[in-house]
């Protein structure tokens, strides 16, 4: 199947396809494999840099030459980048561009992202800032990557004081998503990325959570089926609002449910011992939390957000850093305006409402709730 994203900014210029089916890589026939590249006029005869990490390279390296072979593809490389989010940084970057230089690489030929968001992250800001914009192709292996990072043209590296401070927005050539990669993922992973697309039905879509909250058993048990439908839906809800709002100058903020609080998490943590999904999951909830203490849903709403989050193995609980490290942390965010940040909060499971918060709000809220969950701990 296929989803297009067609950016009202960019239009047919900046259009391209997100391709999902099973077996994409080292399953489909060498006419099959030519199709898929040329329905995204990718030129055979250029060069290609697929950059990738050390697990996926061990895993899927041989098969993705192979891949590229069958397409007619002859002057490619990898270069393999250590796992982890760590990974997104000035370092790991500029090791790119001495590759990409090295190889003499030009505008007309191609980066290509075979890996999880990390890897998607940094090659797609890579291929955005060489040559101030070289050819980009994501091939996602993580449900995390499939139906978030790897759609939409975010690109980025860390700082060691935020998360995705220093990035752009750059749209790549084509996305190809074979849900057969998703087979060796442990089961941390693929919760990990579940926590995305909990994001959607719980801010977006209430009859998708729905569905979320009747088949989580299925999905995190690797049932093909229930994987294409959620990442096909997941998809098409974040295409829908690429399409009319690429740059995030107002809609597409909708898809930061839980990344407030979350990214504060991830920051606090050094980027260590937490994985993305699980801290958006821990801000969902408290999103949904906050969204009932300002009278905007009910009990119910927030409950069943933590209840999924909790049935689906993913953390629900804020960590115990002080207000104070989280404020502190939050103040770092993109969304931050005239000391206030964009909250994105929940009038019931599937409708969102946007709120500039002032941290002292915030500040307060997280105390309160450091005194009830010690209450509740004796």
């Amino acid at each position: 199947m296929k989803i297009r994203v067609e950016p009202e900014t960019g239009g047919k210029k900046n259009g391209y396809d997100i391709v999902i089916d099973a077996g994409i890589i080292g399953g489909v026939s060498a006419d099959k494999a030519v199709s898929l590249l040329n329905s995204a006029a990718v030129n055979l005869k250029a060069g290609f840099l697929a950059v990738t990490s050390k697990t996926v390279h061990g895993l899927y390296g041989d098969k993705f030459s192979d891949f590229l072979k069958k397409c007619g593809i002859e002057n490619f490389d990898f270069i393999v980048l250590p796992d982890g989010e760590s990974t997104k940084s000035l370092k790991y970057l500029s090791d790119i561009y001495d590759r990409l230089i090295d190889k003499r690489m030009e505008r007309s030929d191609y980066i290509i992202a075979f890996g999880g968001g990390v890897v998607g992250d940094i090659a797609g800001f890579a291929a955005a800032t060489y040559l101030r914009g070289i050819n980009f192709i994501q091939v996602p292996t993580t449900l995390l990557a499939d139906v978030d990072s790897s759609v939409g043209g975010k690109t980025g590296i860390d700082h060691p004081k935020g998360k995705n401070l220093i990035g752009s927005f750059y749209q790549p050539r084509a996305v190809f998503i074979d849900v057969n990669l998703l087979k060796t993922l442990d089961k941390r992973e693929l919760a990990n990325g579940f926590a995305e697309v909990i994001k959607y039905g719980a801010s977006l879509d209430a009859n998708f959570f729905s569905y979320l909250e009747s088949n989580y058993k299925k999905i995190l048990a690797y049932d093909e089926k229930c994987l294409i439908h959620i990442i096909e839906k997941s998809c098409s809800i974040k295409a829908d609002i690429v399409n009319q709002d690429e740059k995030e100058s107002g809609l597409r903020s909708v898809l930061n449910f839980g990344h407030s609080l979350g990214h504060a998490v991830e920051t606090l943590y050094n980027y260590e011992n937490i994985k993305h999904g699980e801290a958006v999951a821990i801000g969902m909830v408290f999103a949904a939390n906050l969204s009932k203490h300002l009278g905007l849903c009910g009990d119910e709403d927030a409950a069943r957000i933590k209840n999924l989050i909790i049935n689906s193995g993913l953390p629900a609980d804020v960590p115990d850093f002080t207000p104070e490290q989280y404020v502190n942390a939050m103040k770092l965010d993109k969304k931050v305006a005239d000391k206030q940040i964009k909250f994105v909060l929940i009038k019931g499971i599937g409708a969102y409402e946007f709120k500039m918060l002032d941290f002292g709000l915030i500040f307060n809220y997280l105390t309160e709730s450091v005194k009830l969950k010690k209450t509740q701990n004796y």
